[in-house]
């Protein structure tokens, strides 16, 4: 059982993944005068860091001075957040790994799945919580914009976790920022998971908004199609996603961010490596473990792989 007395609002958060939504976190938890460092990999990647950082959009601050330091620094670590990318993850962890306290605490906020459970596997002593979120947010320059204004849930993902409960979370929690504690936190992530494997591929592939997807006859049939798949997959796991069909959540979805561009459309169009087998390369693999096929999210992972390698 790790102690639970250093679990005051005071604790030292540090953030591996300084992209947007590790910035805003990294904004909310300064505003809130919680003492927090960004961790990067690079020299160059630290001096980002030297002059103050404004936050605009939804939230609005001036004269942010984010604290960074390099993964390789040696202070210890007791509470991290990670919002690295998911095929990032372990060998993030690992990178940082010897600077893991004995109470140490971790909490994964990402898209995807697979990288928690392998995590959880490797660091089986260490309390690891999981969250999803649909906050919006880009970086320009030493600009934060918090375009969208979404909501977010945290919960344990494996057993000690499960005994230390929220407290660990508590200042993730108080933020400005929507935020709820969920012991069940799987089933928002399925939910997430579902829902973008609904949209984030297939905007890639056709690059274009959220909303073309249901607008369009075409792409909205295949929206369908991988919808009407990983709805069988998730009832041969047992695993509930939403009281209406998933193609009604999906469109709905599309339409309240219809000018947004997905995450994957992002990575494609700056040549980045895409998060396709952390979503339909996930259900592809429960799937084959259950001797089920799922042809259009098998396709769609082929072809955003042909397109846009991912090593």
């Amino acid at each position: 059982m790790h102690p639970t007395d250093n679990l005051s609002s005071a604790s030292h958060w540090h953030i591996l993944g300084a992209g947007a939504i590790g910035c805003l976190w990294a904004c909310h938890l300064q505003l809130q005068q919680q003492p927090v460092s960004l961790l990067v990999r690079s020299d160059s990647k630290l001096q980002q860091f030297q002059q103050p950082w404004s936050l605009s959009g939804q939230s609005q601050a001036e004269g942010i001075q984010l604290q960074a330091e390099l993964n390789q620094s040696e202070s210890p670590i007791s509470r991290l957040l990670v919002t690295t990318k998911s095929y990032d993850t372990l060998a993030a962890v690992e990178a940082v790994r010897h600077r893991l306290s004995k109470d140490a605490v971790i909490v994964l906020l990402q898209n995807g799945m697979g990288q928690q459970q392998q995590l959880a596997e490797r660091l089986p002593e260490v309390p690891i919580y999981v969250g999803t979120t649909t906050e919006g947010a880009f970086l320009s320059g030493h600009q934060l914009v918090h375009a969208g204004s979404g909501e977010s849930w945290f919960g344990p993902l494996n057993a000690v976790a499960k005994q230390l409960g929220e407290a660990p979370l508590r200042p993730l929690l108080s933020l400005a920022l929507h935020s709820g504690y969920d012991p069940q936190i799987l089933n928002r992530l399925w939910q997430k998971l579902a829902i973008n494997a609904a949209i984030n591929g297939l905007t890639a592939l056709h690059d274009c908004q959220n909303g073309v997807l249901a607008d369009n006859p075409e792409y909205h049939q295949q929206m369908t199609q991988l919808c009407d798949e990983v709805e069988r997959l998730a009832e041969a796991l047992q695993q509930p996603l939403f009281e209406q069909p998933l193609i009604t959540r999906a469109e709905a979805v599309a339409r309240a961010t219809g000018t947004n561009f997905s995450s994957m459309l992002q990575d494609v169009r700056h040549r980045r490596r895409t998060e396709i087998d952390a979503i339909n390369g996930y259900l592809c693999d429960q799937a084959q473990t259950l001797g089920i096929d799922l042809p259009h999210n098998r396709s769609l992972l082929e072809k955003i792989r042909q397109t846009h390698p991912t090593v």
